[in-house]
């Protein structure tokens, strides 16, 4: 049954996947700037921007923190495809980023996705196999000691539990195709959860709630889902915004068009924003104001990278 559903759910993207333009032949011309690297199992790529690049053996400066960006793809994706499709590393160059992407193996999903369904975050988990990669290469960088996290679709999904699981390491999400904590647990439930079936945010933020445990921090969030997702429903995205509105305790002013899109910007009793979502018209599974050599991406769109980091990085 477990690998019937697997198919399924691999068939599903897949069909998706047909739709999107790819030239993998392409390079990135940033890409020979990726450093490797290898934590336990998880393999992974660090984009060091050139001005920050420095010998293996001379001593980082100190001061101001460099933000560190991690970058988590979708199923099918690598850590390439999702730096080309995003263009992060050309953002990383103007803003002095860090960038991490961990790159999800076959082995541990046959279609590359992040397993954001499992049962929860035991020591042996996805979600803390990443937390514990993002620790190490803080304090190996030297890098902000909080950080943001950026995802699509199965990516997104595991963000979130990432902000859920680790608010005092995570201080925003950029959620791509995504939805809430814990809508789905196991594989089946989770492709359920992908077709809009048995969501509801008011439960997850009281699920996401109780895994940050007393005293977390409000984490930002930058939302953004297609109107013509067929693989992940749009329904995700009111539950998600529900969910983190009820986790900052802010409301919505009125929508209003914003880049061709429908937009929303939440903000607490103060005036502070904390939340943001971004619907975009004509959209499908895709990665908004993305290049096109990359695959789901949607170039028409308004660019979900660079609108994230402004608001996340605020």
């Amino acid at each position: 049954m477990r690998r019937r559903s697997l198919i399924a759910l691999a068939l599903v993207i897949a069909l998706a996947s047909a739709a999107v333009v790819v030239a993998a032949d392409k390079k990135d011309p940033s890409e020979a700037a990726f450093q490797k690297g290898r934590l336990g199992e998880r393999l992974y790529r660090l984009y060091v921007p050139r001005a920050l690049a420095l010998p293996a053996d001379a001593p980082k400066a100190e001061g101001a923190k460099v933000p560190l960006i991690v970058a988590l793809h979708g199923c099918w994706q690598t850590p390439e495809d999702f730096a080309l499709g995003t263009r992060l590393n050309e953002v990383a160059e103007r803003r002095n980023l860090f960038i991490l992407y961990p790159a999800q193996g076959r082995r541990d999903n046959v279609s590359r996705c992040w397993n954001w369904f499992e049962s929860g975050a035991a020591a042996g988990s996805e979600t803390n196999q990443l937390i514990t990669l993002i620790r190490h290469v803080v304090q190996q960088q030297r890098a902000a000691e909080r950080v943001i996290v950026l995802g699509f679709s199965a990516g997104g999904f595991m963000a979130v539990n990432l902000a859920c699981h680790a608010p005092t390491l995570v201080r925003g999400v950029g959620v791509s195709a995504g939805g809430p904590y814990r809508c789905g647990v196991g594989i089946d439930a989770g492709l359920q959860c992908m077709l809009g079936q048995h969501v509801d945010g008011e439960k997850s933020a009281m699920a996401c709630g109780g895994a940050m445990g007393a005293g977390a921090g409000r984490v930002r969030a930058s939302l953004w889902h297609g109107t013509n997702d067929v693989v992940v429903n749009p329904v995700n995205l009111d539950a998600l915004a529900l969910m983190f509105s009820r986790l900052a305790n802010v409301t919505a002013s009125a929508e209003d068009r914003r880049e061709g899109a429908l937009y929303s910007l939440y903000r607490d009793a103060s005036g502070r924003p904390w939340l943001e979502t971004w619907l975009i018209p004509g959209m499908g599974h895709a990665w908004s104001g993305g290049d096109i050599r990359g695959t789901h991406t949607y170039p028409p769109g308004p660019s979900a990278t660079e609108r994230m980091l402004d608001f996340l990085l605020e």
